[in-house]
C-alpha cells in the first residue's frame, strides 16, 4: 500500500525548499506563494493570509484570462499589478498552479519577473 501522506509530504519540503531559494534571490522579494487554479493554496513562504493571497491570485488569474481571451490574444501568460508600495507578479505554472510574487519598491521588476517565469517552468514540471 502506498502511504500518500508521505508523497504529500515530501513535495511539500520540496516545494518550500524551492520556494526559499527563489525567495532569496532579490531583497525586493516579499512572499511568494503557489496556489491551484480555483484558489486553493498549495505552498507559501509566508503563513499569513495564504488564503485571501491564494484567492486572489486566482481571480486576477481567471479574469486576465478572460480578458485575453474576448480580446483574442491568446493564451495568459503573467499578470503584473504595480502599486504604490511594490507590484505582484502573477505567473502561470501550467494546468495545474499558479505562482504570484509579492515585492516591495519598485526596482528590480524585471528580475521578478524573469524569477517569476522560472519558478513557473519549475513548478509545471513538479506538479
Amino acid at each position: 500500500m502506498i502511504d500518500i501522506s508521505k508523497e504529500t509530504n515530501s513535495r511539500n519540503q520540496g516545494l518550500d525548499a524551492i520556494l526559499a531559494k527563489y525567495i532569496g534571490k532579490s531583497p525586493s522579494i516579499q512572499v511568494i506563494t503557489v496556489v491551484s487554479p480555483d484558489g486553493l493554496p498549495i505552498a507559501s513562504t509566508s503563513d499569513e493570509e495564504e488564503t485571501v493571497i491564494a484567492a486572489m491570485t486566482a481571480a486576477s488569474q481567471s479574469l486576465s484570462e478572460r480578458v485575453l481571451s474576448q480580446l483574442e490574444q491568446g493564451e495568459m501568460k503573467e499578470v503584473m499589478l504595480t502599486g504604490e508600495f511594490g507590484f505582484v507578479v502573477i505567473q502561470s505554472a501550467g494546468e495545474n498552479a499558479v505562482v504570484s510574487i509579492t515585492a516591495n519598491g519598485s526596482k528590480n521588476m524585471g528580475l521578478v519577473r524573469v524569477l517569476a517565469k522560472q519558478l513557473a517552468q519549475i513548478l509545471s514540471e513538479m506538479l
